[in-house]
């Protein structure tokens, strides 16, 4: 019984308790995973939640000692990859890289196909994403305040986001709130496909994660023009925030957690709370989290609470900019 207690209490703990106390399922590790595990993306490949989740799985499968494979499934606002992991076998062979979207989503659509906090179990926090407004090099938008003016004089502004509901779509919401710039949403199945057409000229801007473009802002393939979190990013320390351009508050960013259907055994659901501790503290992969503009999660982290919290926070942004989808 004291031995039960104890490891209850450390799967509540999270992550890097278990990794601390090295403790393994009562089953044996082999037991699980007995197969590939499947980690399911809800957008298209190449946006910044699928570069992350991609080398988070390739740690999580090296701790878990099997291969933990991407399936991307966008589309749906994020709805159908979510409801394809609800519905699957809850054994841990399928998982979520849950994003944000997923408790804004509850905010906006009464009638989703799921309950995400029902249907799901978090194991922990993975990362979160910091986005960052980027425009082609020959746009003639310079900073945050050309949009306002560019607005009015074209009509409208369009912007990009991976899917309707998603924090760069809130983003861009939020910006023309507080602005009264004239914004069209243009939603994708994902951050690649916005960005590509972004490229090609079919967009006027796009709010992205940093993960997705910072190659491409390095290279000068896009020109950032502000940073959405309240400081100024590591890797782009030469662009300012939107906030320090005039629009405050405004402190945007996402985040991604690892997630399982309801009712997988306990005993899986710790070892893959056990997995994810080890794989952040792993100095190298936060590190190339760094590298890439991502940060990794507290492994001390309360998941469970921190999703609860975001869902008020985002339910209230949407309430005061009176949105519907």
């Amino acid at each position: 019984m004291t031995s039960a207690l104890f490891t209850r209490r450390a799967a509540l703990a999270g992550p890097a308790a278990l990794a601390a106390a090295g403790l393994a399922p009562a089953f044996g590790q082999a037991a699980y995973p007995s197969r590939p595990v499947t980690l399911v993306v809800t957008f298209a490949a190449g946006g910044g939640v699928d570069t992350v989740s991609r080398l988070f799985a390739d740690a999580l499968g090296r701790a878990l000692k099997d291969r933990m494979v991407v399936e991307n499934r966008g589309g749906g606002g994020t709805v159908l990859g979510t409801q394809a992991v609800t519905s699957a076998m809850p054994d841990g062979h399928t998982l979520l890289a849950a994003p944000t979207t997923l408790v804004i989503n509850a905010a906006v659509r009464p009638s989703l196909p799921y309950d995400w906090q029902r249907d799901l179990v978090p194991v922990g926090l993975m990362a979160k994403l910091p986005f960052v407004a980027v425009v082609r090099p020959q746009s003639p938008l310079r900073g945050m305040a050309d949009l306002l003016p560019a607005s009015h004089s074209r009509g409208v502004l369009n912007y990009a986001s991976g899917g309707v509901g998603t924090v760069a779509h809130l983003a861009g919401e939020l910006f023309a709130l507080k602005t009264g710039a004239k914004m069209q949403h243009v939603p994708y199945r994902g951050e690649g496909p916005a960005i590509t057409d972004l490229l090609n000229g079919s967009l006027d801007l796009t709010f992205a994660t940093l993960a997705a473009v910072a190659g491409q802002i390095e290279s000068g393939q896009l020109r950032a023009l502000g940073m959405t979190t309240a400081e100024r990013a590591p890797l782009l320390k030469d662009v300012p925030t939107v906030q320090e351009q005039g629009v405050t508050p405004f402190d945007v960013s996402a985040w991604i957690a690892l997630m399982t259907p309801a009712r997988t055994p306990p005993e899986v659901v710790t070892r893959l709370q056990q997995a994810l501790g080890e794989v952040l503290a792993d100095t190298a992969l936060v590190d190339r989290l760094t590298t890439i503009g991502a940060v990794a999660a507290s492994p001390t982290l309360d998941t469970k609470a921190f999703m609860a919290r975001e869902a008020e926070t985002w339910a209230e942004v949407i309430r005061q900019a009176r949105l519907s989808f």
